[in-house]
Formats: C-alpha cells, sequence, structure tokens
C-alpha cells in the first residue's frame, strides 16, 4: 500500500462510484481501515469488495460490521502522560475489546471501535474513568 501511489484516492473513489460515504480512515504503514456506516453499504458490500480487489489487488481486504465509535476528547490531553492508559485500562476493566484505536497528532482525542453491543458499557466506563 505504502509503495502505491494514489492508493488511498483509489479506494475513496470507489466508495464515491457507489455513492458511499466514510466516517473515519485510520491507517498504519502498511494498512489501510475505512469505517462505514453498516446503512450505507447495504446491498453495496459484495460490489464494492469486487472493485476495491479489482482495481487495488490488495494482499488482504476484509469486512466487519457491528462496530461503534467511540471519541474521547479533550484539551487537556495533549501531551499529557497517562491518558490513553487511563483511557484503555477502563475499557479492560469493562470488559470491553477495542478493535480499532486511532489518534491524531494533535493528540485532543482517541477514537476507539468497540462491537455494538459493548457501546454503551464502554461510554459509561470511560465517563467514569475520566468525569466521575
Amino acid at each position: 500500500m505504502n509503495l502505491q501511489r494514489g492508493f488511498g484516492r483509489r479506494v475513496l473513489e470507489v466508495l464515491e462510484a457507489h455513492g458511499v460515504s466514510y466516517e473515519h480512515i485510520p491507517s498504519g504503514i502498511d494498512s489501510m481501515s475505512i469505517i462505514v456506516a453498516d446503512e450505507q453499504l447495504a446491498g453495496h458490500e459484495a460490489s464494492i469488495l469486487r472493485e476495491l480487489k479489482r482495481v487495488l489487488e490488495p494482499d488482504r481486504i476484509q469486512a466487519y460490521g457491528e462496530l461503534a465509535l467511540i471519541a474521547t476528547v479533550g484539551e487537556g490531553m495533549a501531551y499529557r502522560v497517562g491518558v490513553a492508559g487511563a483511557l484503555f485500562e477502563a475499557l479492560r476493566e469493562a470488559q470491553v475489546n477495542v478493535r480499532m484505536i486511532s489518534q491524531g497528532a494533535s493528540e485532543i482525542n482517541i477514537i476507539v471501535g468497540v462491537a455494538t453491543e459493548d457501546y454503551e458499557r464502554a461510554v459509561r466506563a470511560i465517563y467514569a474513568a475520566f468525569v466521575d
């Protein structure tokens, strides 16, 4: 992925051609995740995956449903040691598995993806860790 010029643009072009918008795009050195609302994919998932495989020839492509995004946001988070640790400790104690993690360079938010069924428990745990 990191050696292919225009990889991200081509991914977004496939989504656009299918009338699908995205929620979030966390990426790594050699991987890219595209978070799309389940409703956006309804009836399009198979054709989008086929098109992405044809256009990009990725080593691997997977689709997962039922993911809820939770953003923990605060200007006081920047450069403060232990915020991420407290967040993940709260989720661990609540028995919530984190399926996706994203933090921007500004350090004013951490976004986690959890199973939809764990969403409310996760939010309560995060709130208790930082607000109570």
